[in-house]
């Protein structure tokens, strides 16, 4: 319940730091809660998001990295939910998507 209970100014402030680092904007989404106790149940959070070229090869190569990063595809862009990741997997995340990009480019 720790992630679902995460205050939104607090994710905004993460996606905030995060975007800062990765080159990328803020946009306000949805959290799906999901799973058999809240199905189908949304939390507002802020998002990361990356204009990319290219978003379906952007998020293959970031599947296919070591370790994995899932990202989705909203409106054209790559987009990163704070809600879904732990404290101690940020720097990860963040290295993650700047060595991808670089890559990329």
């Amino acid at each position: 319940w720790r992630m679902i209970a995460r205050p939104l100014a607090e994710l905004h402030a993460q996606a905030e730091t995060w975007a800062a680092q990765v080159d990328g904007s803020v946009i306000n989404g949805e959290s799906t809660v999901g799973g058999g106790s809240l199905p189908g149940a949304t939390l507002p959070t802020a998002l990361v998001a990356l204009d990319m070229s290219s978003p379906d090869i952007f998020t293959a190569n970031l599947r296919s990295a070591d370790p994995p990063l899932i990202a989705r595809i909203q409106d054209g862009r790559v987009v990163f939910d704070p809600r879904t990741v732990l404290p101690s997997q940020a720097d990860t995340l963040i290295d993650l998507v700047k060595r991808t990009r670089q890559s990329d480019s």
